[in-house]
């Protein structure tokens, strides 16, 4: 083997290289050493040009060559110059034959893809088999504790099993045997060039190279003499200060961080029991001067998803319970956190507020450089090219056809509309076909240039896609993320990135919507991306057309994967990730997929006005409540503060007169002119109200006659919801002598088994969406003719065997009911005895929300002697004490799938035997001092409850006396109890 040339260090300002030469090809990164100038560079006799110019021969780390190859630098030919461990250089010569063909198979091996699919996860095939370069994920969002700066996350390095000992996950380094570097990307100009190059190069740290294992014991610190194997990085900044894009000579890079500290994979419960030390620490080693900072670290991967998307799209059935694929899996993540000056053209993030941002992974190669020393041999070097590169998510997966997704791995946005295949795939996208064949939504119709906007363009009112038509698809009229937005910007060159205004404020989490813009929240996808946007459904609507002209018809697809979240709650403060998991994939994860419409809690009584019951007056002092009296009930206690509606029973003991109680927000308000509870002479009577909360977490009773009251929280729709509460609005009145005559209905007195059209929509005061999917009602019926039942349902839908209210002659009795709306609008009504009715609004369910509305089932009946007979129990008439389990889930026509964990009954007793009442509670746990619902004796009462659901799929009933027990299902919330 023939030995290298001696080599010299020379000093030049920069680089020489072809005109318009790139140093990693297809990329178009810059080399990251090229702008330190005057700064002393390797320079082999052999010629410069021919070793580190034209050829892109070399590797080079903080400013210094380094060729790729299997070897070891300190064993065979091989010539390092330098003055520092940063300062070297490795050459190594082989002979012609088969010394050169054994070498290109170790590249083929190690150096980089060889037979290289959640967002960006094993998204192509080659990628598929070089997971340390697969980037999965980029995030970009307004930072939402620091709202003058911008926060980009890259994620890399897919499905991290906890358990992934011994070697675990490290980031590929910049030694021979691996070369590549991780990269943030930065186009603030339009031009679809990376004005602005953050580059993450990776070095590992072995303490002990006789020592196998990762750890000794357990560590929270790098620094910790247990921990063996962790990693630093180098962060560099390559910009293009002389503007001349595709020209990367006298391009500048500026070295960030030197030596920064990486956080080290999680090794296990034990190793690392708490990880929050190890993420601190890379915090602090990444603080950049002047401003800024950068996290290394191990991650709960925050894509959240069911991947049997790909079965067919979930085997045509959209509303399943889904499961999210990525719960309890872990990535590889960069954290970049910058003042938004710093990334926006000419420095002022006022004038030129839009940036595009994606992130890239480069691998180095080796190559044949046909400048060799001797003649007849010849020099194995290294070049990087891109093998990964991430903007939008799922435009790999979804969007571009398989021909295509190993090559858009490799090209730069430069390229994006010149490739014909590339554009029509865009314009002419391949899923509404297939979603039109499965789930029967129409395709939309037309070259879809509202696509070309969001993924090539940015969307801006003056953006009218590649055809130039303004009347062919276009996307929201809205000037968001557009690069031609910004005042120092002419013209853009489509491509695809993730694009984010910076101007847009952080939406306030009250307000924020998880489908991003088509949620009508501006600051989420397609606007940057945030870690809460739920990616597949917004991205699947998108496609679907839901933006442009009056959007589409997607009620069939309002939820797609029934994945709303992920498996672990985020930070709110940098890196805003969740931390890793420590448990194995196999034992389940720690949040449901779905963030609940619903949280049942166990009953509490808030509010007890009697002097006599064990434990005395809860929440009241004074004597029995008088006519037109109102009572502040504090529920903050029990359920928290933001809740956006808190459901309660309320109970009228011993009455004095007929009358009536309502339940609103505000004690200082007046209270409106609704009932909640109809309270009879000498009767306890009771009901379930959906009541919205004051901004101190407390809500009002006002009760027209004198009663005691007592009042038991049994749930609240949280802060997350899209439950929408309001103040009690009339939407029926059947009497024509009330005051104000009647509502929502002309003739006379409804006789039996007439049935009413209710119209719950578009009403004057709550003015609900006409597509809304829900109602909460809380309907009276005043005066019956006889006993008899009413029942709700959707007026699209065949009358049920089921009720909702029981009557009782010459009597008021009310019920709150939850009923699933028709496409009209409307709720029917149907009554078995001639009655007047009313109907009180109190809340709705919108499209999308996640709570499923069905037609009523009877899912439990005691009595023998009746069409159906016994239905979900066995034996004779329920005793004094008896507790029956109610299997809810997985049973009748419309069943309520596993992971349900609450579910909407109407509970009634008929044929009491004597005064007593009904707790429904999740089996298992102990029964609550608490009352769903009371009963006298003979009389037939029903009540709403919101039941919590065992994991067995079963609520408990029980009843104080003897009475035969019915129970009907109306609606369930999925994927809100953990399973398994």
């Amino acid at each position: 083997m023939v030995a290298s040339s001696p080599c010299n260090v020379a000093t030049r300002t920069t680089p020489k290289r072809s005109p318009g030469q790139r140093s990693t090809g297809a990329d178009a990164a810059r080399h990251p050493w090229s702008n330190f100038l005057e700064r002393s560079l390797i320079h082999c006799d052999m010629g410069y040009e021919q070793l580190c110019g034209s050829a892109l021969a070399l590797r080079f780390t903080s400013g210094w060559c380094t060729p790729i190859g299997n070897i070891n630098p300190h064993e065979g030919d091989l010539t390092m110059t330098g003055t520092s461990p940063k300062a070297r250089r490795w050459k190594q010569t082989v002979a012609v034959g088969a010394g050169f063909a054994a070498l290109a198979s170790v590249v083929a091996v190690q150096a980089g893809p060889t037979g290289l699919s959640a967002s960006s996860h094993r998204e192509a095939p080659l990628i598929a088999g070089d997971p340390r370069a697969d980037n999965t994920d980029v995030y970009a969002f307004v930072s939402p504790d620091d709202p003058d700066t911008v926060t980009v996350i890259a994620n890399w390095l897919p499905f991290e099993e906890p358990n992934g000992g011994p070697n675990f996950y490290p980031w590929a380094t910049g030694t021979p045997t691996e070369g590549a570097r991780y990269n943030i990307k930065i186009d603030n100009d339009g031009d679809a060039f990376p004005d602005l190059t953050y580059e993450w190069t990776f070095e590992t740290i072995i303490k002990d190279a006789g020592q196998f294992l990762y750890n000794t014991g357990p560590f929270d610190s790098v620094t910790d003499p247990e921990l063996n194997v962790y990693q630093t990085y180098d962060l560099t900044v390559i910009t293009d200060p002389f503007d001349t894009p595709g020209d990367p000579s006298d391009d500048l890079e500026q070295l960030l961080l030197d030596d920064a500290i990486a956080a080290p994979s999680i090794a296990g419960a034990t190793s690392t029991p708490d990880y929050q030390p190890l993420v601190d620490e890379a915090v602090a080693s990444g603080q950049i001067p002047g401003g800024g900072q950068s996290f290394v670290g191990q991650a709960d991967d925050p894509f959240f998803l069911d991947l049997r998307v790909f079965d067919l799209l979930y085997g045509a059935d959209a509303t399943e319970v889904g499961e999210d694929t990525l719960a309890g899996y872990n990535v590889n993540s960069i954290a970049l956190q910058l003042p938004k000056d710093a990334l926006a053209l000419n420095g002022s993030a006022t004038d030129n507020p839009v940036i595009g941002i994606w992130s890239t992974t480069d691998r180095s190669k080796l190559v044949e450089d046909e400048g060799t020393a001797l003649p007849g041999d010849e020099t194995v070097v290294s070049e990087f090219q891109q093998v990964s590169r991430l903007g939008n998510p799922l435009v790999n997966e979804v969007v571009l056809p398989l021909a295509l997704k190993d090559a858009f791995n490799s090209i730069p946005p430069t390229a994006d509309a010149t490739i014909p295949e590339a554009v029509d795939a865009v314009q002419n996208p391949i899923l509404p076909p297939i979603v039109e064949a499965v789930y029967g939504v129409p395709a939309p119709e037309g070259e879809r240039s509202d696509l070309v906007e969001i993924f090539l363009q940015g969307i801006s009112i003056e953006n009218d896609g590649l055809s130039g038509d303004p009347d062919e698809n276009p996307a929201l009229k809205a000037d968001l993320n557009s690069l031609a937005l910004n005042a120092d910007v002419s013209t853009i060159t489509p491509s695809e990135m993730l694009r984010l205004n910076m101007a847009v404020p952080v939406t306030p989490e009250a307000n924020a919507s998880t489908a991003g813009v088509i949620g009508g929240d501006f600051q989420g996808f397609p606007n940057g991306r945030r870690l809460e946007d739920d990616i597949l459904d917004a991205a699947f609507q998108v496609t679907e057309g839901i933006v442009f002209k009056d959007g589409a018809d997607l009620s069939a697809l309002a939820v797609v994967d029934s994945v709303d979240r992920n498996d672990r709650e985020f930070s709110d403060v940098f890196p805003y990730l969740a931390l890793p998991h420590v448990d194995s994939v196999v034992n389940g994860t720690e949040r449901t997929p779905r963030a609940p419409e619903f949280v049942s809690v166990e009953a509490e009584r808030v509010l007890e006005t009697r002097t006599t019951t064990p434990g005395g007056q809860i929440g009241y002092n004074g004597t029995k409540p008088v006519a037109d009296q109102k009572i502040d009930v504090d529920v903050s206690g029990v359920v928290p503060d933001d809740a956006a509606a808190v459901f309660v029973t309320v109970s009228a003991i011993q009455p004095d007169v007929q009358g009536y109680v309502t339940v609103y927000a505000d004690c200082d308000n007046e209270h409106p002119t609704a009932a909640s509870l109809n309270p009879l002479v000498d009767t306890n009577v009771s009901n379930l109200v959906a009541a919205e909360l004051d901004d101190d977490g407390s809500i009002c009773l006002y009760t027209s006659g004198s009663t005691h009251l007592a009042v038991d929280v049994n749930g609240y729709q949280p802060s997350t919801s899209s439950y929408l509460p309001n103040a009690p609005e009339r939407v029926l009145e059947t009497r024509a002598n009330a005051e104000g005559g009647q509502v929502g209905y002309a003739g006379p007195t409804p006789a039996a088994d007439d049935v009413i059209t209710v119209k719950v929509t578009e009403t004057p005061g709550a003015g609900l969406a006409a597509d809304t999917a829900a109602v909460v009602l809380n309907v009276t019926s005043i005066r019956a003719a006889g006993n008899g039942f009413v029942t709700a349902y959707p007026c699209d839908e065949e009358q049920p065997v089921t009720a909702n209210l029981n009557l009782e002659a010459s009597t008021v009795r009310g019920n709150l009911l939850v009923s699933k709306v028709s496409a009209a609008g409307t709720v029917c009504l149907y009554t078995s005895s001639g009655t007047e009715l009313t109907a009180d609004l109190q809340g709705s369910y919108p499209a999308g929300t996640s709570y499923v509305p069905i037609v009523p089932e009877r899912l439990l009946e005691t009595r023998q002697g009746v069409p159906g007979g016994r239905i979900g129990h066995t034996g004779d008439k329920p005793i004094d004490g008896e507790i029956i389990e109610l299997k809810v889930i997985g049973v009748g026509t419309n069943p309520a799938p596993e992971g349900s964990g609450t579910v909407m009954l109407n509970i009634a007793a008929i044929q009491a035997e004597s005064n007593g009442y009904i707790t429904v509670f999740e089996c298992g746990t102990t029964m609550p001092l608490a009352a769903n619902g009371v009963y006298a004796p003979g009389a037939n009462t029903s009540t709403l409850v919101a039941a919590p659901v065992n994991e067995d799929g079963r609520t408990c009933v029980f009843t104080s006396g003897s009475a035969h027990i019915t129970a009907d299902i109306s609606g369930y919330f999925p994927g809100t109890q953990l399973v398994g």
